[in-house]
């Protein structure tokens, strides 16, 4: 029986197969309208030939002309001897990716098992009637969420993918797959107005001749983890053709890359990393032994410093065909990925699964339509407030092969929004960074969670990333100085939060000082000066950096006055939240002007309108 996966390599050469040839090689040139000027010319010699009905209809499935794919299987399934049954699967499958539901489930009726059918065919046949039924049902599997392609500046007539998104840089890090063999990094930078530059090739060390692909880097842009391929180890069972590869941010630029070592990587196929927020998971593809068939997706825990051995995902996640390109929520408790082997409306679809507190996972489900199409969309990078991602689709309407795309996620499929808290300490004396400092996190409100991390034995600087709107007890502890408590406050709507710690040295009592650092017009101000603001602000407040233990702004005003100051407040405290300062630092105090004018001894004599800010700080010089 001729099947979907025939080639007319699998034939004897004849001037059909030469003409073919010369089709497919027109196509491959750009000179589309030619190409199918001579399949039609071969159609028309051959009327009767199962064999090139077939080649023709393969070449343009392959070239995701699912229509024309179908007309042809069509043709073959009309002009030859018993074509019903030959072309029945083909047809389905072209039918299917063209969308055309109701006429896909029709020619899969045609098909009729044997008991010669080899068993991977009724596999396909069992899946694809699956799909169909997914599909047909696109009404209840469609969401009101808006699709975006990325455009020009990120996307090419290439294949654009793998994308990655760093909260941090603003820059988005993918792979262009150049004449369908060369792998690369290609990096874009979104400016403050949201518009994308012109990607740029990320240069060695990162690319090399070999093809690299599937990026994924930490929440503090310190390191990479990424698929390179084609690799080959001496001894013949470290590394295998596609493997894991570490590469550090310095201060030179990327660091020259190393594999991980063979508890990660093996012979098989290793790629399309996923790092958990809290760097203790890494998430991964593999077709090692032990799986449930194909590609399937692994996780390996970081413990006692060390990488842990893996671990298959199971049934709920993987199949017995592809599963790829996983993407960990900030959450740590969301997964997205793409696979080929659940009911869905095209090749690949993007699903989602949440993590249990036995650590398993729920049953995949479909993100639908529009997100998944009846082409392949492959899942990237998620933002931490959890309404967007990232993906690559070959859908039509593109500027290519796979581009580059951002959707809203459904509500459903959410995963919980998250904010990256940054912060660092030093010694408050001489301003070094302290290294190696025990912090612990005690959450003060039920949605928060507790943790314990340990500042970086670089830099001084730790990440986390916490729930939005919750609040904790921040405990740090060092050998050589004092412990310190404080309250951190995570807002609603932050991507990231910046916050320094100074640490004094056991013995060490510094002065407490007092200094008014500005004075503002709330009563002539307007939504348009909100940035002069911040600047204003953030030079004045400099100086003080990782002295201030307060902020004090007296406002003067009249009843009438209200709105004016409110709007004021809260552009004032966004640029607070900006330079990583919470509100529990900052205190508003209000003063009605009439009260100072009719001799109200407590109010201060201020004109109406004004805004003044007053700190109080640590002074490094002075010692009690």
């Amino acid at each position: 029986m001729l099947t979907f996966l025939s080639s007319y390599a699998q034939f004897n050469e004849s001037a059909a197969d030469r003409k073919y040839r010369r089709a497919a090689q027109l196509y491959h040139k750009g000179q589309i309208k030619k190409a199918d000027g001579v399949f039609k010319e071969l159609v028309s010699s051959s009327p009767r030939n199962p064999q090139i009905y077939s080649n023709i209809g393969r070449h343009y499935y392959d070239q995701n002309r699912f229509q024309d794919a179908a007309y042809y299987f069509e043709m073959g399934s009309k002009s030859v001897a018993n074509g019903k049954q030959i072309f029945a699967l083909p047809l389905a499958k072209a039918y299917y990716r063209a969308g055309i539901q109701e006429r896909a489930a029709a020619a899969l009726r045609e098909f009729r098992k044997s008991a010669s059918t080899p068993a991977f065919l009724l596999q396909e046949v069992q899946q694809l009637q699956k799909s169909i039924e997914f599909s047909r049902l696109v009404t209840y599997n469609t969401h009101n969420v808006k699709v975006e392609n990325l455009g020009m500046a990120v996307n090419s007539a290439y294949d654009d993918y793998a994308p990655s998104f760093s909260p941090l840089n603003q820059d988005l890090v993918f792979t262009r797959k150049v004449n369908g063999i060369d792998e690369n990094f290609f990096v874009s930078h979104l400016d403050t107005c949201l518009f994308w530059s012109v990607a740029a090739d990320m240069g060695f060390p990162l690319n090399s001749s070999s093809p690299e692909s599937f990026q994924n880097r930490a929440y503090n842009d310190k390191y990479m983890i990424y698929q390179k391929s084609d690799n080959r180890s001496v001894n013949g069972w470290e590394r295998g053709g596609s493997d894991l590869y570490l590469s550090y941010a310095t201060r030179q630029g990327w660091s020259e890359p190393r594999p991980f070592g063979y508890t990660i990587n093996t012979t098989a196929f290793e790629g399309m990393p996923s790092l958990s927020a809290d760097e203790t998971a890494l998430y991964f593809v593999s077709d090692r032994p032990g799986g449930y068939g194909g590609k399937d997706i692994w996780v390996s825990h970081f413990v006692n410093g060390k990488w842990q051995v893996p671990k298959n995902l199971g049934p709920n996640i993987n199949t017995e065909r592809d599963e790829i390109a996983p993407n960990i929520a900030a959450d740590g408790k969301s997964l997205f990925f793409s696979s080929n082997g659940r009911p869905g409306l095209g090749g690949y679809d993007i699903y989602t699964s949440k993590m249990l507190a036995d650590s398993s996972w729920t049953l995949a489900v479909n993100l639908g339509n529009p997100v998944n199409s009846s082409f392949d969309e492959i899942a990237g990078s998620l933002d931490l407030d959890g309404q967007k991602m990232y993906f690559s689709s070959d859908k039509a309407g593109g500027y290519g092969g796979l581009d580059i795309y951002k959707a809203e996620i459904p509500k459903p499929f959410q995963p919980r929004p998250m904010t990256i808290v940054y912060g660092k300490l030093f010694d408050f004396e001489t301003q070094n960074v302290v290294t190696n400092a025990f912090i612990q996190l005690d959450a003060l409100s039920l949605e928060g969670i507790d943790a314990t991390l340990w500042s970086n034995k670089g830099d001084g600087s730790f990440y986390i990333a916490l729930p939005r709107n919750t609040k904790y007890l921040i405990n740090i502890e060092h050998a050589y100085f004092q412990a310190i408590s404080d309250t951190l406050a995570v807002s609603t709507a932050q991507d990231i939060d910046t916050i320094q710690y100074p640490l004094y040295v056991n013995g060490y009592v510094p002065v407490q000082q007092e200094a008014v650092v500005g004075n503002f017009r709330f009563d002539k101000y307007g939504p348009e000066q909100e940035d002069s603001i911040c600047l204003q602000l953030n030079e004045v407040l400099q100086p003080y950096s990782g002295k201030m233990v307060g902020i004090q702004v007296d406002c003067y005003y009249e009843l009438s006055d209200s709105a004016q100051l409110r709007t004021f407040k809260e552009a004032v405290m966004q640029c607070f939240y900006k330079m990583g300062i919470g509100e529990d630092y900052v205190q508003f105090t209000y003063w009605e002007t009439k009260k100072a004018l009719n001799k109200d001894t407590t109010a201060p004599s201020q004109e109406r309108g004004s805004a003044i800010v007053k700190i109080e700080y640590l002074d490094p010089q002075k010692q009690e």
